[in-house]
């Protein structure tokens, strides 16, 4: 982007940036211990352990052990060590904190080339121009406004410490800049406009942002993780390979409830109803909310297609008292998302999303009747798979050469559709279509949603959108 009016940059200027990760993207620890139970993507030996293990396992370590209720002081970040990557600034910067494999990449490409002057891009003179990098890793199992509040003090100390290590030099330490993947957004958003933020610095970037939430949420917590091949099968197993196994962590989560979508929420076409049933036929049955997803999907005990199971939430423990702190979560979730609304983001903010085919995401959730009777038959007996299909029928014994053999004919069967809307794979484009307040950029090469700053078109914007803060201090 050529700059028609360009200010001078007669000094050196050095500019603190604070990356905040997106979910699972922070390396976590049991707190006061070295036992990191969260670093799939940096160690075959977590991934693997975590991928063996089923529901009641997976709960001990990322919960707690022995049915233990959640706590947001169970975990903490592991501030990794020194290596070749990892230099002891960087440590002390927060850097040690973060998934390597998902972000190493793009910090290093923001520490030592975002910076670099491009034709028209950087303000005249400004060619002494460095970016102090550092990182908020958060625990993310952890409700959004907690995290939120922890990153005033990250920026505070970046601010600080940027300050005083050019202190008696000529260099000119502007106010920081934000920049954020997912669900790191919102904690970006809690820090500015919630806990007041906002003035302490000059903008905010945002990439791949659940603005709302996003119905993928609702569909790993029903109906477990996506992916196929080798690499796929081991991560969809490492974050839950069917309902029962979602539940038992991520429904525990009040980090993970916060990206469910809210009461403002909007699919790609605009529709605030993101959840319905249609019969064999096609026609819709229903659809959902009418007005409130928190009382109508979430809380839902009773219908087939509510979100929770609660016996799933502590297969080990008392599943009465986990469901109640879940609605508690679920309270706190709601409010969370009330205290922001659609327009609450800095006043300075910019976001790019992921407005392409190549990875479609869920902007809906449809379940889809493939059997015979669209109405489920009073007198049948239900068969979960817990992996997206709901049967209802009767369990039939017969005698075959080998033996007796069991089969459940079923007369209903829903199956939630496959993923089919413009995003990234895990956040749709309506996230950023429908957003009030910040400029949104859409990128129609699309990206997937974890390798998000991997993109050539996002980094082009995040570099651009760089100098144009950097412009606007001078």
């Amino acid at each position: 982007m050529a700059h028609s009016s360009i200010k001078s940059c007669p000094e050196p200027i050095a500019l603190p940036l604070i990356f905040v990760p997106g979910i699972m993207g922070s390396r976590l620890r049991i707190a006061g211990t070295t036992d990191v139970v969260w670093e799939p993507q940096d160690s075959t030996v977590n991934a693997l352990g975590l991928a063996r293990r089923g529901a009641i396992g997976k709960r001990d370590r990322m919960i707690g052990p022995d049915g233990a209720p959640y706590s947001p002081d169970y975990l903490e970040v592991d501030p990794g060590q020194v290596d070749d990557f990892l230099s002891q600034e960087r440590i002390d910067r927060g850097w040690g904190g973060l998934m390597q494999g998902s972000y190493a990449s793009f910090m290093a490409w923001l520490e030592n080339m975002a910076e670099t002057p491009a034709a028209g891009q950087v303000p005249r003179g400004c060619f002494n121009l460095h970016y102090e990098v550092w990182v908020h890793p958060y625990n993310w199992t952890d409700d959004n406004l907690n995290s939120g509040k922890a990153l005033g003090e990250t920026v505070a100390k970046a601010v600080a410490e940027t300050t005083q290590k050019y202190r008696d030099t000529d260099v000119q330490v502007l106010k920081p800049v934000i920049v954020t993947h997912s669900m790191g957004g919102l904690v970006a958003r809690a820090y500015t406009q919630i806990h007041g933020g906002a003035s302490d610095v000059h903008g905010v970037i945002h990439g791949a942002l659940p603005s709302d939430g996003a119905p993928a949420a609702y569909k790993r917590i029903v109906a477990g993780f996506e992916g196929g091949g080798i690499k796929g099968t081991i991560e969809r197993h490492v974050l839950g390979a069917n309902q029962q196994e979602a539940t038992a962590t991520a429904g525990n989560m009040p980090g993970v409830l916060e990206l469910l979508p809210n009461q403002t929420h909007k699919s790609v076409d605009g529709s605030t109803k993101w959840l319905f049933a249609t019969g064999r036929d096609g026609s819709r049955l229903w659809a959902k909310p009418e007005a409130n997803p928190y009382g109508e999907i979430y809380r839902n005990e009773q219908d087939w297609w509510r979100l929770i199971v609660k016996e799933y939430l502590n297969p080990e423990g008392d599943s009465g008292a986990a469901f109640k702190q879940f609605l508690t979560s679920l309270k706190d979730a709601a409010k969370f998302h009330a205290q922001l609304g659609p327009s609450a983001f800095h006043p300075n903010t910019r976001m790019f999303y992921a407005n392409g085919s190549g990875h479609p995401a869920f902007d809906h959730i449809e379940w889809k009747q493939t059997a015979q009777e669209d109405v489920i038959p009073a007198d049948a007996e239900r068969n979960n798979d817990g992996r997206g299909t709901l049967e209802w029928g009767q369990w039939h014994t017969y005698t075959t050469p080998y033996g007796a053999q069991t089969t459940f004919l079923a007369e209903t069967r829903y199956e939630i559709q496959p993923a089919d809307a413009l995003g990234d794979g895990t956040v749709h484009a309506g996230s950023g279509k429908y957003v009030s307040g910040p400029m949104s950029e859409p990128l129609t090469n699309g990206f997937e949603h974890q390798a998000a700053f991997d993109s050539t078109e996002a980094r082009r914007l995040t570099a651009r959108w760089l100098f144009d803060m950097v412009e606007e201090q001078l």
